[in-house]
């Protein structure tokens, strides 16, 4: 179906979880990457300020990002431009909502999370992710090796609806997911 978005569109297949706290294993002072996103206000596309912080290396890029047709928010078609600081100022200056937060990698029973503590208006909020090769791979993945509540298919979990959000305004969803 990428093909119907073009030949640099493709698909990914991901899983998020709301978590209590961070896994063991994650180093609370050592996160792997400082991440800004800017949603563009009325569009499906974000800006991405990717900063390493071990090496400092940097990455900017445009993202177009959606579910796949039937609305499923573990199916989504993604396509990335990547930008020179210039170009990802310029649209980070257009009408948007930004959310800034810490990604640590960690790898446990053979596969990979980026798990994300949110900074400045969302702190407290703790996500994990994996992204899986293909669709079949995802229905099919064991269970999260640490403690957390699946929110894949709550779109209120996802980084558009999130960006402009404080953890007050969401706390009430959290809460309920989290308290047994």
């Amino acid at each position: 179906m990428a093909d119907a978005f073009g030949k640099y569109a493709k698909h990914e297949y991901e899983r998020r979880w709301l978590l209590p706290a961070l896994p063991s294993g994650v180093d609370p002072a050592q996160p792997w990457a400082r991440i800004t996103d800017h949603y563009l206000e009325g569009t499906r596309f974000r800006v991405r300020e990717r900063v390493a912080l071990q090496s400092s290396d940097v990455v900017w890029k445009l993202t177009h990002k959606f579910p796949e047709p039937d609305g499923s928010n573990d199916r989504v078609v993604i396509t990335n431009n990547y930008l020179t600081r210039e170009e990802y100022e310029r649209f980070r200056r257009l009408p948007g909502q930004s959310l800034v937060k810490h990604r640590w990698l960690l790898e446990q029973d053979g596969a990979r999370y980026g798990v994300d503590a949110f900074l400045g208006p969302l702190h407290g909020l703790l996500i994990a992710e994996r992204e899986y090769e293909t669709h079949q791979g995802l229905l099919g993945s064991a269970a999260l090796p640490f403690e957390g509540v699946e929110v894949t298919d709550r779109s209120e979990f996802t980084g558009g609806a999130l960006a402009g959000k404080t953890f007050d305004e969401i706390r009430h969803f959290v809460r309920a997911l989290l308290t047994p």
